[in-house]
């Protein structure tokens, strides 16, 4: 049979022509379709995060008008865990929830009091930090050698040197790493960077966390721990020959003054200028979520009278 020719042969090549065009047209809208659809997507996104940021910074203002209130009602007052600011507050609207609550910071020991006002150890301070490392409730507790490397690899990462304590950590031993980093010889900002220093296991990390805190530098100062919120493992390491069960009986308790805790544990009475029963740091979360969307929100918050200010804030949004 001979090809087609003339006419028949020209309408052939119309008819593909046509389905080249159709084809096209069809690839070109579904892309078009799909990019609408990914963008429609990405600004719902955007607009559900930025609607969860407002409501964590409205259970934030919710936390000052809380800390300032409490401080009203009564002024130099005792602080403790049974007050309406230390409840979780939780609250639902159309189409999400948010929940938040404060940790009273100065319950707990703070990573950068382990260096004094000219950048050296502060001896008390480092002591005090060992015990609590030996009395972590781990598989295999830490004997007093592990605890004070463990110490001075800490204090290595934030004191201004590079020069290592005699069982510390600087440059070399972290450049030598995969991938290689230096420490950061600089406060700690969160306790979360104790994951990256020297000698410090997850299971060590994750016993230690919930009795660490780290405040802006207080200079000259030591903040005193507030015994109406301390931890066990802080209350114990303050001072020698104490034990978590020792202090059982002692946590968690409403001290209106220094001395009444002091009548009731005389071990403690050396150390009376160490602590107190009212706090200025707390540590904010708030999490909201809203559709398939979560932000979290830290803030570190500090009230001096009835002024609450946001020292630190951090967004983690999913």
């Amino acid at each position: 049979m001979r090809p087609a020719t003339g006419p028949a042969r020209q309408r052939g090549v119309a008819v593909l022509t046509a389905v080249l065009v159709v084809t096209l047209a069809t690839v070109l809208a579904v892309n078009l379709l799909w990019q609408s659809s990914v963008d429609l997507r990405r600004t719902e996104t955007l607009l559900l995060q930025d609607q969860a940021r407002q409501y964590n910074l409205g259970g934030e203002e919710l936390a000052r008008v809380f800390l300032a209130k409490d401080y009203r009602n009564d002024p130099g007052g005792m602080d403790t865990t049974k007050e309406i600011w230390a409840t979780p507050l939780k609250r639902d609207f159309e189409g999400g929830f948010f929940e938040g609550w404060l940790l009273d910071q100065q319950g707990r020991f703070d990573l950068n009091s382990l260096l004094d006002k000219n950048g050296q150890p502060d001896e008390k301070a480092t002591r005090q930090f060992v015990r609590m490392l030996t009395l972590l409730p781990l598989e295999s507790p830490l004997d007093s050698n592990t605890a004070n490397s463990l110490m001075e690899a800490t204090v290595d990462w934030i004191d201004p040197d590079t020069a290592p304590m005699l069982n510390g950590a600087e440059d070399d031993r972290y450049t030598s790493r995969e991938p290689p980093y230096r420490p950061a010889n600089f406060w700690f900002v969160s306790v979360s960077e104790l994951q990256a220093v020297e000698g410090y296991t997850a299971e060590i990390y994750a016993a230690l966390a919930p009795h660490i805190t780290a405040l802006p530098p207080a200079g000259d100062q030591r903040r005193p721990i507030n015994i109406n919120t301390a931890t066990d493992v802080v209350l114990a390491s303050l001072v020698d020959n104490e034990n978590l069960a020792s202090v059982e009986s002692l946590l968690n308790q409403e001290y209106a003054k220094v001395t009444d805790f002091t009548d009731e544990a005389p071990g403690f009475k050396a150390i009376e200028s160490d602590i107190s029963v009212n706090s200025d740091w707390f540590l904010l979360s708030v999490t909201t979520s809203i559709g398939t969307t979560q932000s979290t929100l830290y803030s570190l918050l500090e009230r001096r009278g009835e002024n609450v200010a946001v020292r630190l804030r951090s967004f983690d949004v999913k």
